[in-house]
Protein backbone atom coordinates (compact mmCIF):
# COMPACT_ATOMS: atom_id res chain seq x y z
CA UNK A 1 0.00 0.00 0.00
CA UNK A 2 2.67 2.55 0.80
CA UNK A 3 4.34 2.11 -2.79
CA UNK A 4 1.01 3.01 -4.34
CA UNK A 5 1.03 5.88 -2.09
CA UNK A 6 4.62 6.61 -3.03
CA UNK A 7 4.08 6.04 -6.54
CA UNK A 8 1.34 8.32 -6.68
CA UNK A 9 3.38 11.12 -5.02
CA UNK A 10 6.11 11.02 -7.05
CA UNK A 11 3.35 11.15 -10.44
CA UNK A 12 2.56 13.91 -9.31
CA UNK A 13 5.87 15.75 -8.30
CA UNK A 14 6.44 15.09 -11.88
CA UNK A 15 3.27 16.32 -13.32
CA UNK A 16 3.35 20.03 -11.66
CA UNK A 17 6.97 19.71 -12.24
CA UNK A 18 6.33 19.48 -16.17
CA UNK A 19 3.96 22.04 -15.62
CA UNK A 20 6.08 24.46 -14.40
CA UNK A 21 8.84 23.88 -16.71
CA UNK A 22 6.82 24.32 -19.64
CA UNK A 23 6.35 28.24 -18.78
CA UNK A 24 9.92 28.22 -18.85
CA UNK A 25 10.99 26.95 -21.73
CA UNK A 26 9.59 30.09 -23.83
CA UNK A 27 12.14 31.36 -26.31
CA UNK A 28 13.94 34.24 -25.46
CA UNK A 29 14.27 35.02 -29.33
CA UNK A 30 13.50 33.75 -32.62
CA UNK A 31 14.72 34.28 -35.94
CA UNK A 32 13.11 33.27 -39.45
CA UNK A 33 16.38 33.45 -42.00
CA UNK A 34 15.22 32.78 -46.06
CA UNK A 35 17.69 29.93 -46.92
CA UNK A 36 18.89 29.39 -50.23
CA UNK A 37 16.51 28.03 -52.61
CA UNK A 38 19.06 26.16 -55.28
CA UNK A 39 20.94 24.97 -51.98
CA UNK A 40 16.99 23.49 -50.78
CA UNK A 41 16.72 22.09 -54.73
CA UNK A 42 19.79 20.35 -54.81
CA UNK A 43 19.44 18.65 -50.93
CA UNK A 44 15.77 17.09 -51.67
CA UNK A 45 16.64 16.09 -55.22
CA UNK A 46 19.77 13.67 -54.18
CA UNK A 47 17.65 12.38 -51.76
CA UNK A 48 14.67 11.98 -54.60
CA UNK A 49 16.68 10.82 -57.24
CA UNK A 50 17.08 7.71 -54.84
CA UNK A 51 13.55 7.45 -54.82
CA UNK A 52 12.95 7.77 -58.54
CA UNK A 53 15.63 5.50 -60.08
CA UNK A 54 14.49 2.92 -57.18
CA UNK A 55 10.38 3.10 -57.60
CA UNK A 56 10.91 3.02 -61.38
CA UNK A 57 12.34 -0.75 -61.06
CA UNK A 58 9.94 -3.91 -60.96
CA UNK A 59 12.46 -5.68 -58.64
CA UNK A 60 15.41 -6.07 -56.39
CA UNK A 61 17.60 -8.98 -55.15
CA UNK A 62 18.19 -9.69 -51.97
CA UNK A 63 21.63 -8.05 -52.02
CA UNK A 64 20.77 -5.32 -54.22
CA UNK A 65 18.26 -4.71 -51.13
CA UNK A 66 21.05 -4.88 -48.04
CA UNK A 67 23.05 -1.99 -50.33
CA UNK A 68 19.48 0.20 -50.76
CA UNK A 69 18.84 -0.26 -46.90
CA UNK A 70 22.36 0.74 -46.64
CA UNK A 71 22.61 3.60 -48.71
CA UNK A 72 19.22 5.25 -47.80
CA UNK A 73 20.28 4.64 -43.94
CA UNK A 74 23.22 7.25 -45.08
CA UNK A 75 20.45 9.60 -46.99
CA UNK A 76 17.56 9.60 -44.57
CA UNK A 77 19.32 8.39 -41.54
CA UNK A 78 16.65 6.93 -39.45
CA UNK A 79 14.01 7.46 -41.68
CA UNK A 80 15.07 4.69 -44.16
CA UNK A 81 12.95 1.71 -43.06
CA UNK A 82 9.84 4.39 -43.20
CA UNK A 83 10.68 5.39 -47.08
CA UNK A 84 11.66 1.84 -48.07
CA UNK A 85 8.64 0.30 -46.79
CA UNK A 86 6.80 2.42 -48.92
CA UNK A 87 8.36 1.58 -52.06
CA UNK A 88 8.49 -2.07 -51.37
CA UNK A 89 5.54 -4.91 -50.97
CA UNK A 90 6.54 -6.84 -48.13
CA UNK A 91 5.21 -10.51 -48.43
CA UNK A 92 5.89 -12.20 -45.14
CA UNK A 93 4.94 -15.37 -47.17
CA UNK A 94 7.65 -15.48 -49.78
CA UNK A 95 11.08 -17.10 -49.24
CA UNK A 96 13.74 -15.07 -47.34
CA UNK A 97 15.98 -15.03 -50.21
CA UNK A 98 13.43 -14.55 -53.12
CA UNK A 99 13.46 -11.54 -54.87
CA UNK A 100 11.78 -8.03 -53.76
CA UNK A 101 9.15 -6.39 -55.99
CA UNK A 102 8.89 -2.88 -55.94
CA UNK A 103 5.68 -1.51 -55.09
CA UNK A 104 3.61 -0.46 -58.61
CA UNK A 105 0.57 1.15 -57.15
CA UNK A 106 2.10 4.34 -55.27
CA UNK A 107 3.22 7.59 -56.51
CA UNK A 108 5.96 9.17 -54.51
CA UNK A 109 5.88 13.01 -55.71
CA UNK A 110 9.39 13.71 -56.26
CA UNK A 111 10.98 17.08 -58.14
CA UNK A 112 11.65 14.60 -60.98
CA UNK A 113 7.75 15.36 -62.01
CA UNK A 114 6.01 17.76 -63.72
CA UNK A 115 4.14 20.29 -61.16
CA UNK A 116 6.39 19.37 -57.85
CA UNK A 117 8.22 21.99 -57.07
CA UNK A 118 10.25 23.65 -54.01
CA UNK A 119 7.90 26.38 -52.92
CA UNK A 120 9.88 27.53 -49.61
CA UNK A 121 13.03 27.05 -47.90
CA UNK A 122 13.69 28.82 -44.78
CA UNK A 123 16.04 28.38 -41.34
CA UNK A 124 14.07 28.91 -38.00
CA UNK A 125 16.33 29.62 -34.95
CA UNK A 126 14.74 29.64 -31.69
CA UNK A 127 17.19 30.86 -28.21
CA UNK A 128 16.57 30.44 -24.21
CA UNK A 129 17.94 31.60 -21.64
CA UNK A 130 19.93 28.01 -21.28
CA UNK A 131 21.85 27.56 -24.44
CA UNK A 132 21.04 23.95 -24.14
CA UNK A 133 17.59 24.13 -25.11
CA UNK A 134 18.51 26.28 -28.71
CA UNK A 135 17.06 24.93 -31.62
CA UNK A 136 17.76 25.36 -35.07
CA UNK A 137 16.13 23.68 -37.85
CA UNK A 138 15.71 24.06 -42.13
CA UNK A 139 12.06 23.50 -43.66
CA UNK A 140 11.90 22.98 -47.06
CA UNK A 141 8.57 22.88 -48.67
CA UNK A 142 7.66 20.94 -51.63
CA UNK A 143 4.16 21.70 -53.35
CA UNK A 144 2.42 20.19 -56.39
CA UNK A 145 0.87 23.17 -58.35
CA UNK A 146 -0.49 21.56 -61.44
CA UNK A 147 -3.67 21.77 -62.52
CA UNK A 148 -4.87 17.49 -61.52
CA UNK A 149 -7.57 17.87 -58.70
CA UNK A 150 -6.29 14.74 -56.91
CA UNK A 151 -3.01 16.30 -55.81
CA UNK A 152 -4.31 19.80 -55.83
CA UNK A 153 -3.47 20.51 -52.44
CA UNK A 154 -0.64 18.10 -51.81
CA UNK A 155 2.78 19.12 -49.88
CA UNK A 156 5.57 18.09 -48.22
CA UNK A 157 7.97 19.31 -45.56
CA UNK A 158 10.90 18.01 -45.21
CA UNK A 159 12.65 19.15 -41.65
CA UNK A 160 16.77 19.23 -41.69
CA UNK A 161 18.49 20.34 -38.89
CA UNK A 162 22.45 20.81 -38.50
CA UNK A 163 24.86 17.61 -36.87
CA UNK A 164 27.85 18.22 -34.91
CA UNK A 165 29.72 19.30 -37.86
CA UNK A 166 27.27 21.78 -39.19
CA UNK A 167 25.88 19.93 -41.64
CA UNK A 168 21.82 19.91 -42.32
CA UNK A 169 20.85 16.16 -41.95
CA UNK A 170 17.00 14.71 -42.37
CA UNK A 171 15.35 15.19 -39.23
CA UNK A 172 11.52 14.37 -40.45
CA UNK A 173 8.71 15.27 -42.45
CA UNK A 174 5.51 16.35 -42.66
CA UNK A 175 2.46 16.31 -45.14
CA UNK A 176 1.71 13.74 -47.60
CA UNK A 177 4.73 11.08 -48.64
CA UNK A 178 3.10 9.23 -51.15
CA UNK A 179 -0.38 8.16 -52.87
CA UNK A 180 -1.84 4.60 -52.92
CA UNK A 181 -3.64 2.32 -54.70
CA UNK A 182 -4.95 0.94 -58.36
CA UNK A 183 -5.02 4.84 -59.47
CA UNK A 184 -1.57 5.17 -59.15
CA UNK A 185 2.03 4.69 -59.95
CA UNK A 186 5.13 6.66 -60.96
CA UNK A 187 4.04 7.18 -63.93
CA UNK A 188 0.92 8.95 -62.66
CA UNK A 189 2.55 12.51 -63.12
CA UNK A 190 5.07 13.01 -66.27
CA UNK A 191 8.52 13.15 -65.32
CA UNK A 192 10.33 16.20 -66.39
CA UNK A 193 12.85 16.25 -69.31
Amino acid sequence: MKKIHLFSLILVILLLSACQSSEQLKPIKEETIDFDINTAIEMVEKKEKMIIDLALREKVSKLEYKELEKSFTEEFGGHAKEILSILFIHNLDSDPESDMYVQQNTLYPTLFHEGITITNAVVYKSYFENEFFNQTRLSIEEKYVGDDEKLKDWKREYIFTPNKNGEWELNGFSGVMNFLGEDYNMNYLELKR
